[in-house]
Formats: C-alpha cells, sequence, structure tokens
C-alpha cells in the first residue's frame, strides 16, 4: 500500500506498479467502503490512464 500512496503522491510514476500486484490486492480488498479498496482504486485509475495516453501516442 506505501507504494500505492508514492504513486498517487507523485512520487513514482506509473510504470513502477505491477499490474498483477494490483490485481491481487483488489482480490484482496473487495470492499468499497474500505480505506485500502478507494486507495487501490484511485492507483488503479492512474496506471489505467497512464498506459491509455502512452497507446494513444502510438495511433
Amino acid at each position: 500500500m506505501q507504494e500505492l500512496q508514492a504513486l498517487i503522491q507523485g512520487k513514482i510514476p506509473p510504470q513502477m506498479i505491477n499490474i498483477d500486484k494490483l490485481v491481487v490486492l483488489a482480490e484482496h480488498y473487495p470492499q468499497p467502503t474500505s480505506a485500502e479498496y478507494k486507495l487501490l482504486e484511485l492507483a488503479i485509475n492512474i496506471v489505467l490512464a497512464s498506459y491509455l495516453e502512452k497507446a494513444q501516442k502510438h495511433l
């Protein structure tokens, strides 16, 4: 979770986040009302947006 906090704070780039690890964390924290879920949701959105921007540059 510290890595996700660093991502959200802009201390590490989205490319440093392992997508498989995000999937495991999402399976581990399925409660939408938990703080971990909300942190994970925000981090996933940042990572996905980064990949979408990268893909658009190649189109």
